[in-house]
């Protein structure tokens, strides 16, 4: 039987500095998965820029609003009840609070193009969190990648960051562009894991985040990383298999294979 590996990004293959401002408080926060934000809220949606542009050039002073018609926006992750037009009501937030998130991801060294982020209560319409993400491959993972190309089984990558980050990283650890799947709900993902069974393969998924739990269900396998140590609560209860390290996605195939 044909094998599938489907790989979350954030967290999974990379190590992941996610500075999250929270506007109201104006306090940053630190080991919080935007996703486990989301669902703290009805009403809330996670909305990623899906351009590069220079944000820190632009007017600190301008409403966050007017940006989204400066570049391509998404909502990648939500929690409904929600009202999408109310995402264009906040009058009140600037885009220093998104700049001021950047600044800080600007002190550290990233390998992967940094993706830039908002949380939002589409029921109140207003903006609640700007964020801020980049980071560098967990150890291991140009290894792993490899050895999975050279045992014949396909990969995949399903995130919800924004293409030209996904597309980004996909070169950087050796994936075919036509095997990503950016800016990836939920949905997006359990379909893709439901499609590739469809096709007669049988699938693993690999994730972190409470977004990845419906395809870590329909999965023929479920594996966490916990390398990166910050796992949404949701995944870890569904997952499978946990690991520690990502090249053990290899000793876990060299089992399952033999026995099945």
């Amino acid at each position: 039987m044909k094998t599938a590996v489907v790989f979350d990004c954030s967290g999974t293959l990379v190590n992941v500095k996610r500075i999250i401002k929270e506007i109201k408080s104006q306090r940053f926060l630190c080991n919080h998965q935007t996703v486990d934000i989301v669902d703290k809220k009805k009403g809330r949606s996670l909305i990623i820029l899906r351009e590069k542009i220079n944000i820190l050039s632009l007017n600190p002073n301008m409403p966050i609003k007017d940006l989204f018609k400066k570049t391509q926006w998404k909502i990648t992750y939500c929690n409904p009840p929600i009202i999408k037009e109310n995402i264009l009501k906040d009058r009140e937030s600037k885009l220093k609070e998104l700049q001021d998130a950047i600044n800080i991801l600007n002190k550290f060294n990233i390998e992967t193009e940094p993706g830039y982020a908002l949380i939002c209560d589409t029921i109140e319409g207003r903006m609640e969190y700007t964020i801020a993400t980049g980071g560098c491959l967990f150890d291991g993972v140009h290894e792993t990648i490899k050895k999975l190309k050279n045992m014949g089984i396909e990969i995949y990558l399903a995130s919800g960051d924004s293409r030209y980050a996904i597309e980004k990283l996909s070169r950087l650890v050796g994936i075919d562009e036509r095997y990503i799947i950016p800016e990836a709900h939920q949905n997006l993902k359990r379909d893709l894991v439901r499609r590739l069974k469809r096709d007669g393969y049988r699938v693993i998924m690999v994730g972190d985040g409470s977004n990845d739990v419906p395809a870590m269900l329909e999965s023929d396998l479920s594996v966490i990383n916990l390398q990166g140590g910050s796992v949404s609560k949701k995944a870890l209860d569904n997952a499978d298999i946990k690991i520690e390290n990502i090249k053990e996605i290899l000793d876990i195939l060299d089992y399952r294979i033999c026995i099945l």
